[in-house]
C-alpha cells in the first residue's frame, strides 16, 4: 500500500511520465557505503522515482564474475540506466555488458578511460572540502591552545593513511595545505599503515600518535576508519572522516566528515540522462560531528549535525 502511494505521488510529480527502470549495481566492498543500508538506499530510490525511473539494486559478491553478473541482469530485464559502482567502473570489459539502449553511469569511473557513447562518468571533486577540513583542524587546535597560531601546533594534527587509501594524493595534499594555511606553514604528522585490515596496528598507531600529542586525526583508511573511531573512544582525540553521516556512528569522536552525495549526483545525471555526455560532477559537502565546535571562520561552509 505504501509502495503504491509512493509510486502514485512520484508519478504526479513527474507529470505521470515514466522513463523505465534504473539499476544500481555495486560490488560487495562498495555495497555498505553505497546502497547496503536502507538509510543509504532511500535517497537513491527517491532520486530515481522523482525523475521517472523505477529503481532496482544488484549486489555483486566478491566470488562472482562482476561483468558476467551485470550482463545477466541487463539481459533478463530492460533498464534505461545502470549506475555502476567504483570497482566495476574500472573494468574495461564493462562496456560489453550493457546493450546500446542502456545508459551507464560510472561512479567515479577512471578518468584515463574514454567511455563509449552510452556511458558517463560520475565524479566527486573533494579537494576543496579536504582543504577546508584541514583549515578547520588547524583552527581547532589553535583554539585549544588558547588562540595561539604557530607552526609547531601542526604536530597536534595527525594523518593516518593506508598503503592503498580510499582517496587521492591530491585530497591528502589539500588537507595538509589547509592545516599549513592556518598554522603558519606547519605540517601535520603522517603515519602509514601497511596493512589496513590489521586492527591491532591501527590501535598501536593511534596510541603512539596520541602520546606524541596528536589531538585531531585525518582518517584515510577506508572501511577500517570505524575501528579507528572506536579506538579514539578509549584514547581520546577526534577525527576528520569521509562519508560518515548516513550511519552517525561514534559521533562523539567525529569532528568533520567529507561527504559525497551519490543520490545528488544520480539526480543531476537523470535530469538530462539522454543528452549528457562525458562527465557529471556530483555534490560534495562537509558535515559536522559532535567532537568539537566548528571554528567560526569555516562555519558557513559546514553543514550542521
Amino acid at each position: 500500500m505504501l509502495c503504491a502511494a509512493v509510486l502514485t505521488g512520484c508519478a504526479l510529480l513527474t507529470g505521470g511520465c515514466w522513463n523505465g527502470r534504473i539499476l544500481f549495481a555495486m560490488e560487495e566492498p562498495s555495497w555498505a557505503a553505497g546502497a547496503g543500508d536502507v538509510l543509504l538506499r532511500r535517497p537513491l530510490v527517491r532520486a530515481s522515482l522523482l525523475h521517472g525511473y523505477f529503481p532496482g539494486f544488484l549486489l555483486i559478491r566478491t566470488q562472482e564474475d562482476p561483468v558476467a553478473r551485470l550482463r545477466r541482469e541487463l539481459t533478463v530485464r530492460r533498464y534505461g540506466v545502470a549506475v555502476v559502482g567504483p570497482l566495476l567502473s574500472l573494468d574495461p570489459q564493462l562496456f560489453t555488458a550493457a546493450p546500446p539502449s542502456t545508459r551507464l553511469l560510472l561512479v567515479e569511473g577512471a578518468s584515463a578511460a574514454t567511455p563509449p557513447g552510452n556511458a558517463v562518468r560520475l565524479v566527486f571533486d573533494r579537494r576543496e572540502a579536504f582543504r577546508i577540513a584541514g583549515s578547520a583542524a588547524g583552527l581547532a587546535v589553535g583554539q585549544q591552545a588558547g588562540g595561539t597560531v604557530t607552526s609547531a601546533l601542526a604536530a597536534r594534527v595527525g594523518v593516518l593513511v593506508s598503503m592503498h587509501p580510499p582517496g587521492t594524493q591530491e585530497e591528502l595534499s589539500a588537507f595538509m595545505a589547509g592545516v599549513a594555511q592556518t598554522l603558519d606553514g606547519g605540517q601535520p604528522s603522517l603515519r602509514t599503515i601497511s596493512d589496513p585490515v590489521d586492527r591491532n596496528a591501527i590501535q598501536v598507531a593511534i596510541g603512539q600518535m596520541r602520546r606524541d600529542g596528536v589531538e585531531i586525526f585525518l582518517l584515510f583508511l577506508g572501511a577500517p576508519d570505524s575501528w579507528a573511531l572506536e579506538t579514539l573512544k578509549n584514547t581520546g582525540g577526534s577525527a576528520v572522516v569521509s562519508d560518515w553521516a548516513a550511519s552517525r556512528a561514534d559521533s562523539a569522536q567525529v569532528f568533520l566528515s567529507v561527504e559525497t552525495d551519490l543520490a545528488g549526483g544520480v539526480a543531476r545525471f537523470l535530469t538530462h540522462a539522454q543528452s549528457v555526455e562525458g562527465v557529471v560532477s556530483g555534490p560534495v559537502r562537509i558535515v559536522a560531528g559532535k567532537a568539537l565546535p566548528v571554528p567560526s571562520e569555516v562555519a558557513t561552509q559546514v553543514s550542521p549535525r
